[in-house]
């Protein structure tokens, strides 16, 4: 589905030029190929982004395997999960109308919600349609449970079953904000946390820090191991972050091979002390590959950080540019560095 948080304008821009693109690339026009289209030109999806360009960047046509790939991995699953839902609160619903059919004038008034719940249902939903549509038919379920002792029995499963769709469309949600290969938050999750921080924030004795951090040379071990190879350097490096912050802390993958670590509440100094123990920590753990890569010597992977301060009534896309000038100064300062906001590189 398009990106709700794309403006009007933005997207009738997209709309128009996204096929007369997709025919010179002569990528064929199906529902999953604009899907993914689409997702690329508003820029909402990194990770998406980043493939596309480099497919692009090659020169060579985008194959349909390339095209059906990129929606699998980044838009077939957030789909799905909200279809499965839907489909399954729409079978308990018909049930439900089912068993009312057969009994007497007492559930009419039942009857008469459910049914404008399933025309809900029939057309488009989302997440937080989904989550109102199953409020009204549970209090609808409760009052019936209420009114007719003759269908305990039966609305009370069904009220369990409802329960249970609920209970899998969060896990679902959950899902959708974790990073599938590393196992952290990915940048959704991410981004949502650092939209609510202004407000989140007041209540903190410290300013929250944010921590950009650029796996050094990642590109070599892509090319000279193997995008396996790549995968495992990744999920190392996230397990090492993860041990170096508190509970509270929040870490994610913020595309490629580039994390992001909040630290909340955190005096400067801790900050400070916590960027350099991750910095090191992932120097200090060389990446042990798996024996049938065939690479005998662990790896050794570097990383360089740029930090941030969160100031009073700032924009979320400046605290960010913020950290990300200082991750850039740690580079042309020769990697495997941490730099602050204001301040020249330190190792």
């Amino acid at each position: 589905m398009p990106n709700t948080n794309t403006n009007y304008d933005q997207t009738v821009n997209i709309v128009r030029n996204a096929i007369p693109r997709m025919s010179e690339l002569r990528i064929p026009i199906t529902p999953t190929n604009y899907a993914v289209w689409y997702e690329y030109l508003t820029e909402s999806n990194q990770g998406l982004r980043q493939e596309m360009d480099a497919l692009l960047a090659r020169e060579q046509p985008i194959t349909d395997d390339e095209m059906s790939s990129l929606y699998e991995r980044y838009l077939e699953q957030r789909t799905e999960n909200i279809q499965v839902a839907k489909t399954a609160l729409s079978q308990v619903v018909n049930t439900l109308l089912s068993h009312i059919d057969h009994a007497d004038g007492h559930f009419s008034s039942f009857s008469s919600e459910l049914g404008d719940i399933a025309s809900s249902l029939a057309g488009d939903t989302s997440v937080e349609d989904l989550n109102l549509l199953m409020d009204r038919a549970m209090q609808a379920t409760n009052a019936a449970l209420e009114r007719g002792a003759e269908m305990k029995h039966k609305l009370s499963n069904l009220a369990t079953e409802m329960d249970d769709v609920r209970d899998k469309l969060a896990r679902s949600q959950e899902e959708a904000r974790v990073d599938a290969l590393t196992g952290v938050n990915n940048r959704l999750a991410f981004q949502e946390t650092l939209e609510k921080l202004p407000q989140t924030a007041e209540d903190d004795s410290h300013a929250p820090c944010l921590l950009v951090i650029d796996l050094d040379f990642f590109k070599r071990i892509n090319d000279g191991y193997g995008h396996l190879a790549g995968d495992q350097v990744l999920k190392a490096v996230a397990e090492t972050i993860r041990e170096s912050v508190r509970g509270r802390d929040m870490v994610a993958r913020f595309g490629g091979e580039e994390f992001a670590v909040l630290l909340r509440d955190t005096p400067r100094s801790g900050c400070k002390a916590v960027a350099e123990n991750v910095r090191s920590s992932i120097e200090k753990a060389p990446v042990e590959l798996a024996a049938e890569l065939g690479v005998a010597d662990p790896l050794v992977v570097t990383a360089s950080l740029g930090g941030a301060w969160l100031r009073d009534d700032e924009a979320i896309e400046a605290f960010i540019d913020r950290a990300d000038q200082a991750l850039y100064r740690s580079k042309e300062g020769g990697r495997n560095r941490v730099t602050w906001e204001g301040m020249t590189t330190e190792i």
